[in-house]
């Protein structure tokens, strides 16, 4: 027997075992229905099934889990296997569940539930917590290892002062890193802490710009400077390309929330669809080479028509995926 036939079929073997398993894609339907309902596919729409009843679905970076919140008089924070082998778990319940958020290695879930920030470790079915208080935002460091959070304690005020402080999940030390009174909605990305500084206005929301930091809290720095009109808020920071070079965010305000493209190092900003802030454009996600955004058409208000599309960070038309659903998220 030719001994090159085994090696060969041992290499090709190996090669399929090291193929990355199609990335999955959730997102939701129903809108305005009794029930919406969470559905997982494959990145590009196809072979969707239904995975849950609820909202707000989030997908691990591995995409191989699927978290999402269902909705009723005590609300609950669901999460299963994207292939469906297995039935939801219950990772935690409250009278309120907000953002829900995967570590970058895919090994836990970060989630808000009433005055509290959870991560809870998928493997163990352990949560810890990381902070109390009224949070206002968080996300992961790059490694996983900790997360970044804004807080204003116990003060539940719109325009409550609010400060950054990280957590670092092996230890459960907790470390300040603003004093300012006006940093909350952190993003850690490969350069920095991107977050926004508020700052107040008479009768009415605060204002949003744009700010990077370092997690010792050094080297402040200003990205956007722009000028916020009545009834909006500003840019919130969403997703990081992995170098760091490539910012979506969302400006915000009343009625309104509108995809934005930022370019971290000079502040420039563009909207993906220009003159939209009711309903264009929500933008959800961004890949990690930075060059595609992932988010739904017809604006935030969820009774309104959506179609969840892929946009090019640098402009262009919207490619649709899914008909008829919103509030998508990604593993790409």
């Amino acid at each position: 027997m030719n001994r090159t036939i085994p090696l060969l079929l041992g290499a090709a073997i190996a090669l399929l075992m090291a193929a990355p398993a199609h990335a999955t894609l959730t997102y939701v339907k129903g809108a305005g229905q009794d029930e919406s309902k969470v559905y997982v596919a494959d990145d590009d729409g196809k072979h969707p099934h239904r995975i849950g009843i609820g909202n707000s679905p989030v997908v691990s970076p591995d995409g191989r889990w699927v978290a999402w919140i269902e909705p009723g008089d005590t609300a609950r924070v669901m999460m299963r296997l994207a292939d469906r082998t297995r039935k939801a778990r219950e990772v935690a319940s409250s009278n309120f569940a907000g953002e829900l958020r995967f570590s970058p290695d895919s090994k836990t879930l970060g989630l808000i539930t009433g005055t509290r920030l959870w991560v809870y470790d998928i493997h163990d079915r352990e949560s810890t917590k990381a902070a109390s208080g009224n949070i206002r935002g968080f996300s992961y460091s790059p490694d996983s290892k900790s997360v970044v959070f804004g807080t204003c304690g116990r003060n539940d005020a719109f325009d409550a002062p609010a400060d950054l402080y990280a957590f670092e999940i092996a230890t459960k030390q907790r470390t300040r890193i603003t004093r300012d009174r006006k940093s909350l909605n952190p993003l850690w990305g490969a350069s920095g802490i991107v977050h926004d500084r508020q700052k107040p206005r008479q009768g009415d929301a605060p204002t949003y710009n744009l700010f990077e930091i370092q997690p010792d809290g050094g080297s402040l720095r200003r990205i956007t400077s722009l000028k916020i009109t009545p009834l909006l808020s500003g840019l919130v920071p969403l997703e990081l390309s992995a170098d760091g070079k490539r910012l979506i965010a969302e400006l915000i305000g009343q009625d309104t929330s509108a995809g934005y493209a930022v370019n971290p190092r000079t502040g420039s900003v563009r909207p993906f669809t220009p003159g939209k802030f009711e309903n264009g454009f929500v933008a959800a996600n961004l890949t990690a080479d930075g060059n595609t955004v992932l988010g739904h058409t017809g604006g935030p208000d969820p009774t309104n028509r959506h179609n969840v599309v892929t946009m090019p960070y640098g402009g262009g038309k919207p490619k649709v995926l899914v008909r008829k659903a919103y509030d998508p998220d990604w593993s790409l």
